[in-house]
């Protein structure tokens, strides 16, 4: 490791790292600093989300909350139109009746899923996959089918941010699914979800309902508790397992559900988030929190940093310290990652991770900017830290 320089450590299982050994005044850095980013971070979702939706995203959902963009219309608000560059900037996989995870998008009426070969090409003879032809797709739209895509804040760096914040705050791993549609008929009809889940109106409108506790799955609720038209940059936020369905209202609409899995969701599955390098469940949610990764994809290319870059930390999950070596280096896990450096690069991106955005200068205080310069870019390399446009 160069004296600037951040080395990786994924042979390591990071569950089994605990603290010691490592400085109070670090310790205390560190702590200070994923607080404020959390702060910093609800901050931004109240001007996204409303007071209500971002102050129930701390603990586990219990009962319906409702939000509207304090912003108005924002860059997440900017119609199909907009959405569909994105969704055309490269090839894209619509999944086949009975396929699903290996896709990037399905198409779906009342009755379930559709045959993806109605909506792009087989790649090869016996794929179960198909690439989408978007003009097949528009014309299926304006007939009335939705088109679900997943995980679409993959590609959408604005949406990216939205969910760092979002993980930031509730401590969940989020998925999230962008449903388009222009019918009348509700795909997915009366249902429920496994973990919390929050609707966000991109564009157009939504009637959204919830029924009563003891709704059948496919319905119909014995009483309908929550009757509401989504619009444009509102939000509804409600808990897991709760009767639900989303009607399309006939205009064009684009809303994105944000699934939010905690800890606990994947102990009550049995199941364990092996997306997220481990091969047993986290001992505590701090350490879950540790786990979660940033949406944001790196720069293709170095970029060339002076006093005035703007940078934003790539840890939505926080900095967990938890040892610290006879040499003096610092092991901590981050962006689901375990990482050693030494004490001046854990000390920046912490200062980066508290401020976002801020400039190089700014977090790098009093220090040589020099120095500051090159363990910047050694925390870039690591994707710890990354340009921010703002």
């Amino acid at each position: 490791m160069t004296p600037h320089g951040i080395r990786r450590l994924d042979e390591l299982d990071r569950l089994t790292l605990r603290h010691g050994d490592v400085s109070t005044a670090l310790n205390s850095a560190v702590e200070e600093a994923n607080n404020r980013a959390r702060s910093n971070a609800a901050g931004r979702l109240r001007a996204q989300l409303g007071d209500r939706v971002t102050a129930a995203l701390a603990e586990r959902c219990t009962e319906p909350a409702l939000g509207t963009s304090k912003d108005g219309p924002s860059s997440l608000n900017c119609g199909r139109q907009h959405y569909e560059q994105w969704l055309t900037a490269e090839p894209r996989l619509i999944a086949a009746t009975g396929t699903g995870a290996n896709a990037d998008m399905e198409l779906r009426d009342a009755h379930g899923k559709l045959l993806g070969e109605r909506f792009g090409n087989r790649l090869e003879p016996d794929s179960d996959t198909f690439q989408m032809d978007i003009h097949r797709v528009r014309q299926a739209l304006a007939d009335g089918i939705t088109l679900g895509i997943r995980q679409f804040d993959r590609w959408s760096t604005q949406l990216a941010e939205l969910v760092d914040d979002i993980v930031a705050v509730s401590g969940a791993d989020v998925f999230t699914k962008l449903f388009i549609s222009a019918g009348t008929t509700s795909v997915t009809g009366w249902h429920s979800d496994r973990q919390d889940v929050i609707a966000l109106m991109l564009w157009g409108n939504k009637r959204f309902q919830l029924g009563d506790w003891g709704t059948p799955e496919g319905g119909p609720p014995n009483k309908v508790v929550l009757d509401e038209v989504l619009h444009q940059g509102d939000s509804l936020l409600f808990p897991e397992g709760h009767p639900h369905q989303a009607i399309p209202l006939g205009d064009d609409s684009g809303l994105l559900s944000i699934a939010l899995l905690r800890r606990h969701n994947w102990i009550s599955r049995n199941q364990i988030p092996s997306h997220l390098g481990v091969a047993e469940h986290p001992p505590s949610d701090a350490a879950y929190r540790r786990l979660l990764r940033s949406r944001i994809r790196p720069a293709a290319q170095q970029p060339e940093l002076t006093g005035g870059s703007h940078l934003r930390s790539l840890v939505p999950g926080g900095i967990e310290l938890l040892s610290a070596s006879a040499s003096g280096e610092i092991i901590f896990a981050a962006n689901g990652g375990v990482f050693a450096a030494n004490t001046e690069a854990v000390t920046l991106l912490a200062a980066i991770h508290s401020m976002f955005p801020t400039t190089l200068r700014e977090a790098g205080g009093n220090w040589l900017p020099e120095a500051v310069a090159l363990t910047a870019v050694s925390l870039i390399e690591a994707g710890l830290i990354a340009l921010s446009p703002h």
